[in-house]
C-alpha cells in the first residue's frame, strides 16, 4: 500500500499542534493527544538539513558538539557542491565530544554506499588524528585505544545522506571485527597496496583493463589474473592522489601524530579512490602480518599439551606413519632452521616469500631456500617462531632426539614469509598460494601441494578477494588452521575467514588463556599456554615446549624452548588434523567442520556446544580419529544445522542482527518454525529457500522494558527432528529525560486506506514531545512520528529516527469515535521498521520512509 503525499489544500480535517497545521473552517471533531518519549540513549546531530531545526555548527573540534556514551547519534552529512541547506559547502562534517572507555566500539552506520560515502574519524583531545575507518561500504568502526576524552568525527567524503552512530559501552566482538573498512592503526606498509583488476584474456596472456602507470602508480609484482603489488613511488603520493581526483578533504587541514601516519592516511585515500574506480575488483592495504607468539625465556620440560588433548590415545590408533598416507603441513611462517636434529628428516623443499631483502635477513628477495637465518641481528633475540610450530605439529618422533611432534608421519612445506619486524600481507598470499598449487610469483609449485596449511599470524582486515582465495583453497579439499590471535578481543583474519578454521588457545587447565581472542568466528581451541603460572608442577612456565634455534655463540644450532600463544594451539591443531587425514585421505574441510559443529571431535568446555570463549571445545585426538574412522565407515552423514553466528548480543545500542541457518552435514533439512522467546524480540526471514535456510533478521524493541540487562533465546525447530536455540541478550539503559532526544519530530496521522491526512511538527521538552490532533473526523487511525533529517519530505526511512502507536512491530488501528488522550508511544533511531512493510511511499530517494503532509518549506538560507 503507498502513502500518497496529500497537499495542505487537499485536508479534509483541520491540524492544530505546535509547530505544524493549516488554518481554515472545518466540522467538528474528536481530540487526539498523547506523549512522545524519545529511547534512552538517543542523541542527534545539532545541525541537520531539517530546516524547522534549529543550525548549530559542530563541523570542527572548537565546535564540537558534548554527548554522553553510551549513545545513539543520529545526524545528517553533506559533501560539498551536494543540495543542502548548507549551500556549496555542505555539511562536511560532524564533530562529537565524549569520554570513551578502552574498547568501546565506535560504528557509523549510513543507509546506501552507492549514493553516499561517509568515513569516521577519531582525535585525541589536542585535534590529532589517531585513527580513522576509510572503507566503501555502508558501514565504518574504531575501536578507542585508551580511556580518555576524544572527539569522534563523520566525514561526507561523497554524496550526502542520513546516519546513525553508535558509542555502546559494551564491546559487541561482532560489530567491529567484520567486513569494515581499513584503518589507520592498521599496521600496513605505506605506499603499498595489493589490488586485483578486471582482465580480458582474448586468445593471448591476460590484460588488464586498467593502466597502473597512467595513475602514477608502480606495478611490483603479481599477475593480472590474481592479485597484484602496487605502490606509490617514493615522493609522489600528493601527485598520484591528484590524478585519482583524491583532494577531500585537505591534507594540509588534518593534524597527525608524526610523518608515518601521514603516509599512511595518504595510502588509504589512494586506496578509496582506486575501490571507487572501473577496472578494480578489490584493493587493500598491504598489512603487516605478526606471528601469534607471545615473548618468554627459552625453558627445557614436558609436553603437558600432548595430555591435555589426548594424544597418547590417540596414538595407539595411528601416528600417521606407514600405511597411513603421508600427509604435508605447509607452515606459512618465518621459515625453518632447517637443519634442527629434529626436523631435517621431516621436510620437503619449500620457498621464500619474503620480497624486502632488509626484512628477510638473507641478502637477497624472493628465493627457493626456506631456511631461518633467525628474525633479528642481536644473537639470543631471534624468534624462530615457524621452527617451533613446524617441530609442535610435526617433529621427528620416536627418535630418541628432543620431542615429539603431535603427527609422527607427517613432513613440513616450511614457507618462509616473515622475517625482522613481521612480515606482509602481499608476500604471504604467494606463499599461501604456492602451498597449495596455485599460481604465485616465484613461478612454480611444489611437486605436491600441501594438505593443511597452518598459519600462525594475523593482521589486517576482511578482504573479499582474500576470502574468495581462502575458499578456492578449501574447494581443493585443503585444510586452513589458523590463529585466533593474541589480543584478547576479536578473532583476526585471516582465521576470522569463513573457509579457515580459526583456533583459540588453552592453558594447561583447560581454560581459555587470557591473551587469546575469542568470539563469534572461534571455531575450536587447542593448548596454547601460560607462562605466567605452573598448574602442571613440573618447575616451568606452562608453555608449549617445542623446536627452536640458539645462536648465541654467533652459529645456529638445534635447541627446544617453551612458547606460549595462539601459534602454538594452532600448530596443535594442525597436527591433529593431518593425523586424522592421513587415517581417512578423503577427509574434507567439510566433513571435519560436521564432525567439529556435532561435538564429536572435541571436549566441550564451556555451555554445552558453542560459545566465544572456546568455540567448539578443545581438541581431542582420540576423539577425532574415532570419529572420522566411524565417518570413514561408510555411514552417511546425517543432517546438522549450522547457525551463523550461535549467538546475538544487541548490547545497549543494536535494534537488528542478522543470523543465517545452514544445513553443514548430509541429507535434506527442512525448517519448521524460527520462534522468537519473547516479547519485545521478532524474526524476519529474508533471502531463504523452500525449507526454510538461508538469511533471517532479528530485531528487538526496547519500548517499554525496564532499565537492565535481558535474555531470550530463537527457538529453530526442524520438522521431524530436534530444535535449536540461538541465545539473545539485550540491554537496556535508563532514561536522561534532560538528554535523551532525536530532535524536531514530525507526527502523521493516517486514515484506514493508508493515506496521511495531517501532521504536525513538535520539539523535544525534556525528552518528550506533546502532540495534538483537533476535528479528527469520526473513523479508524494509525499514528506514526519520525526526524526528517535529510529534508527528503519524509519521515521513516534509513536513518531517520521512528515511531508508531502503540509500537513500530505492532502499529494498531486506532478507534476515534470520541476524545482520546494518552496515545503515547516512543521514538528512537531504530535499525528496520516491522511495522511499516509495505507500507512506504517508494519515494526514489529514500525508499521505506513516509511521505510527509504538509507542503515543504521555502529553500533553507546557506550558512554565512
Amino acid at each position: 500500500m503507498n502513502w500518497p503525499v496529500v497537499t495542505a489544500s487537499a485536508l479534509a480535517l483541520l491540524l492544530v499542534a505546535c509547530g505544524g497545521g493549516n488554518g481554515g473552517d472545518a466540522p467538528s471533531g474528536y481530540t487526539l493527544s498523547g506523549v512522545i518519549e524519545a529511547d534512552a540513549l538517543n542523541r542527534v546531530d545539532s545541525d541537520t538539513n531539517d530546516p524547522e531545526t534549529p543550525m548549530v555548527r559542530n563541523n570542527t573540534p572548537s565546535e564540537a558538539q558534548e554527548v554522553l556514551a553510551p549513545a545513539i547519534i543520529g545526524g545528517f552529512v553533506s559533501a560539498p557542491l551536494t543540495a543542502s541547506r548548507f549551500g556549496p559547502a555542505g555539511d562536511e562534517w560532524d564533530v562529537y565530544q565524549v569520554d570513551l572507555r578502552a574498547g568501546q566500539p565506535i560504528v557509523l552506520g549510513f543507509p546506501d554506499a552507492s549514493v553516499a560515502d561517509l568515513d569516521l574519524y577519531l582525535y585525541d583531545r589536542s585535534g590529532t588524528i589517531i585513527d580513522a575507518s576509510l572503507g566503501v561500504g555502508s558501514r565504518e568502526s574504531l575501536v578507542v585505544p585508551r580511556d580518555d576524552r576524544y572527539f569522534v568525527a563523520v566525514h561526507a567524503y561523497a554524496g550526502r545522506s542520513n546516519y546513525s552512530l553508535r558509542l555502546d559501552a559494551v564491546s559487541s566482538l561482532s560489530q567491529v571485527s567484520e567486513h569494515r573498512g581499513p584503518r589507520l592503526s592498521d599496521p600496513f606498509a605505506p605506499g603499498e597496496m595489493i589490488v586485483k583488476v578486471v582482465n580480458t584474456a582474448g586468445n593471448g596472456p591476460a590484460r588488464p583493463e586498467i593502466d597502473v602507470q597512467s595513475l602514477g602508480l608502480k606495478a611490483e609484482a603479481g599477475a593480472p589474473d590474481r592479485e597484484q603489488l602496487w605502490r606509490i613511488p617514493a615522493g609522489r603520493a600528493e601527485q598520484v592522489l591528484d590524478i585519482l581526483g583524491e583532494r577531500r578533504p585537505a591534507v594540509d587541514a588534518l593534524r597527525f601524530a608524526d610523518s608515518d601516519d601521514l603516509e599512511r592516511y595518504r595510502t588509504l585515500k589512494a586506496l578509496k579512490a582506486l575501490e571507487r574506480r572501473p577496472g578494480i575488483v578489490s584493493v587493500s592495504p598491504n598489512y603487516r602480518l605478526q606471528t601469534q607468539r607471545l615473548p618468554n625465556d627459552p625453558l627445557q620440560g614436558l609436553q603437558w599439551h600432548h595430555r591435555n588433548t589426548d594424544l597418547p590415545a590417540a596414538w595407539d590408533l595411528s601416528t600417521g606413519q606407514a600405511p597411513d598416507a603421508e600427509m604435508i603441513i605447509a607452515v606459512i611462517d618465518t621459515g625453518v632452521f632447517l637443519d634442527h636434529e629434529d626436523l631435517r628428516d621431516r621436510l620437503v623443499p619449500g620457498f621464500d616469500f619474503i620480497s624486502n631483502p632488509d626484512v628477510a635477513r638473507d641478502g637477497d628477495g624472493i628465493d627457493p631456500n626456506p631456511d631461518d637465518p633467525g628474525d633479528s641481528s642481536q644473537p639470543g633475540q631471534s624468534s624462530w617462531h615457524g621452527t617451533h610450530v613446524a617441530g609442535t605439529a610435526a617433529a621427528a618422533t620416536d627418535n630418541a632426539i628432543g620431542i615429539a611432534g603431535v603427527s609422527w608421519g607427517a613432513r613440513i612445506m616450511p614457507v618462509r614469509t616473515v622475517g625482522k619486524g613481521g612480515g606482509l600481507l602481499y608476500d604471504t598470499l604467494q606463499g599461501i598460494r604456492f602451498a597449495a598449487g596455485l599460481p604465485n610469483d616465484s613461478g612454480t609449485v611444489p611437486p605436491r601441494r600441501a594438505d593443511v596449511i597452518n598459519i600462525s599470524l594475523g593482521g589486517g582486515a576482511f578482504a573479499q578477494a582474500q576470502a574468495d582465495l581462502y575458499q578456492q583453497i578449501r574447494d581443493l579439499g585443503i585444510f586452513v588452521v589458523a590463529a585466533s590471535g593474541n589480543s584478547a578481543g576479536p578473532v583476526g583474519f585471516p582465521a576470522a575467514y569463513d573457509a579457515v578454521f580459526a583456533v583459540g588457545a588453552t592453558d594447561a587447565a583447560n581454560q581459555r588463556a587470557p591473551y587469546s581472542s575469542f568470539g563469534e568466528r572461534l571455531d575450536l581451541v587447542a593448548p596454547g599456554g601460560d607462562m605466567r603460572v605452573d598448574r602442571t608442577g613440573d618447575g616451568y612456565g606452562d608453555g608449549v615446549l617445542s623446536t627452536v634455534a640458539d645462536d648465541t655463540t654467533g652459529s645456529r644450532r638445534s635447541a627446544y624452548a617453551f612458547y606460549q600463544g595462539t601459534s602454538m594451539a594452532t600448530a596443535v591443531a594442525s597436527g591433529v588434523v593431518s593425523l586424522a587425514r592421513s587415517t581417512e585421505p578423503g577427509l574434507t574441510p567439510d566433513v571435519f567442520d560436521f564432525l567439529l559443529r556435532s561435538g564429536a571431535l572435541t571436549d566441550d568446555l564451556g555451555g554445552a556446544g558453542w560459545d566465544p570463549e572456546t568455540g567448539w571445545g578443545l581438541i581431542n585426538a582420540r576423539r577425532t580419529l574415532g570419529a572420522v574412522r566411524e565417518w570413514a565407515g561408510g555411514a552417511p552423514l546425517p543432517p546438522l544445522l549450522s547457525v551463523t553466528p550461535e549467538r546475538l548480543e544487541f548490547g545497549f545500542t543494536e535494534s537488528t542482527l542478522a543470523f543465517s541457518l545452514r544445513n553443514s552435514g548430509g541429507g535434506s533439512l527442512r525448517i519448521g518454525q524460527v520462534i522468537a522467546d519473547a516479547p519485545w524480540l521478532s524474526v524476519t526471514a529474508g533471502a531463504t529457500g523452500a525449507d526454510g535456510l538461508g538469511g533471517y533478521r532479528a530485531q528487538v524493541a526496547r519500548e517499554g522494558l525496564q532499565p537492565g540487562e535481558y535474555r531470550t533465546s530463537i527457538r529453530v525447530t526442524i520438522e521431524g527432528g530436534d530444535e535449536r536455540l540461538i541465545p539473545v541478550s539485550l540491554r537496556v539503559a535508563a532514561p536522561e529525560l534532560a538528554a535523551d532526544s532525536v530532535g524536531r519530530i514530525y507526527v502523521l496521522l493516517v486514515d484506514a486506506s493508508g493515506e496521511a491526512v495531517a501532521e504536525t511538527g513538535v520539539n523535544p521538552d525534556g525528552g518528550r514531545y506533546r502532540y495534538r490532533f483537533e476535528d479528527v473526523s469520526q473513523g479508524d487511525y494509525r499514528i506514526v512520528a519520525g526526524t526528517d533529517m535529510d529534508d527528503d519530505r519524509q519521515i521513516c526511512d534509513p536513518g531517520e529516527a521512528c515511531g508508531a502507536y502503540p509500537t513500530l512491530a505492532l502499529f494498531e488501528l486506532l478507534r476515534v469515535d470520541r476524545d482520546l488522550d494518552g496515545i503515547d508511544f516512543s521514538v528512537g533511531f531504530r535499525a528496520g521498521r516491522p511495522g511499516l512493510s509495505g507500507l512506504s511511499s517508494g519515494g526514489a530517494d529514500a525508499p521505506g520512509g513516509v511521505d510527509r503532509v504538509t507542503d515543504p518549506p521555502a529553500p533553507g538560507v546557506a550558512r554565512p
